[in-house]
């Protein structure tokens, strides 16, 4: 079982035991202000609402029972890119050094963070790691919303992580992925399966469609960042908008940002099975990350 938190709701789905489909969908809304995510302060403002909702999204999904994968909102995790010339081979070492080069980087004392990290591939310039970084406290009140349920949490990601098996692994020219909501905006730039760019924003309470204007203003920032810092030509987006932004508004930014467009939409019928007809359109709507998460298990 699946739960994504976003300040606007939250989405439960419950996959198959292989994880390769996806049997049920159900999303709760949450009232305005019981989820502020933050790197470094309480995240949930009503954790008794947050919690009523969970088991009420976990009883629409026929159980209360895990394990549990959590999708957070990506302005509770901070995901950077660090640059080494070399790594000692033990992971006990890489994390310490890893730690060290982070403390700057965090907004809350890095002996708190809870750290993951995927080394990148050797090259004659040094080492990429990419690293996730949340405070132990912020993972705790997501995993304390689960308290009425019976199970264990095996996976914590950022919402944006999750949509990354979607990309096009061989993509030649590196893609632009956008994770794009009311209040967050998250641009990765992406080489296949590698991160090399990571960047979020607050979008100010905003719409998506609203927020067309500042949308357009990142993408094209992030794609100058891509060719100056990487000499990446990306020639396509791939945005995830949530609520689901329209064609014109898709087109619009097609136009602005001289790149070609396309929405991650899941096909309901392709990664699900015996859904109804109103968990089809939740899924289509809302679960581009739990398909993200159901392509990796493929």
């Amino acid at each position: 079982m699946v739960f994504e938190f976003q300040p606007e709701y939250i989405l439960g789905a419950r996959l198959s035991r292989s994880a390769r489909r996806v049997v049920r969908v159900a999303l709760g809304d949450v009232e305005a202000g019981a989820i502020a995510p933050s790197l470094s302060r309480p995240n949930l403002a009503g954790p008794e609402e947050v919690s009523r909702k969970v088991v009420a999204v976990a009883h629409a999904l026929g159980g209360a029972s895990g394990p549990f994968g959590l999708l957070l909102p990506d302005a509770a995790v901070r995901v950077t890119i660090l640059d080494f010339e070399t790594l000692p081979p033990d992971r006990k070492e890489q994390e310490a050094l890893i730690r060290w080069k982070m403390k700057p980087l965090l907004p809350f004392p890095v002996e708190e963070a809870r750290l993951s990290f995927e080394v990148g591939p050797k090259e004659p310039d040094g080492v990429e790691v990419v690293v996730m970084a949340v405070r132990r406290s912020v993972v705790a009140e997501y995993e304390a919303a689960l308290d009425d349920l019976s199970g264990d949490v095996k996976l914590v990601l950022p919402s944006a992580a999750a949509l990354l098996p979607l990309l096009t692994e061989d993509a030649q020219a590196g893609e632009l992925l956008m994770n794009i909501s009311p209040t967050q905006l998250t641009a990765v730039v992406v080489k296949g399966r590698q991160i090399r760019l990571w960047r979020n924003q607050a979008t100010n309470g905003t719409s998506a469609a609203e927020g067309l204007a500042g949308v357009t203003e990142e993408a094209v920032r992030t794609l100058a960042a891509a060719h100056d810092q990487f000499g990446l030509e990306i020639d396509r987006l791939r945005i995830c908008a949530r609520p689901r932004a329209a064609k014109e508004w898709a087109d619009e930014l097609c136009r602005r940002a001289s790149r070609a467009v396309e929405s991650l939409a899941p096909d309901p019928w392709a990664v699900g099975t015996r859904l109804t007809e109103e968990e089809g359109q939740l899924l289509q709507e809302f679960g581009a990350p739990i398909a993200g998460l159901v392509a990796n298990a493929a």
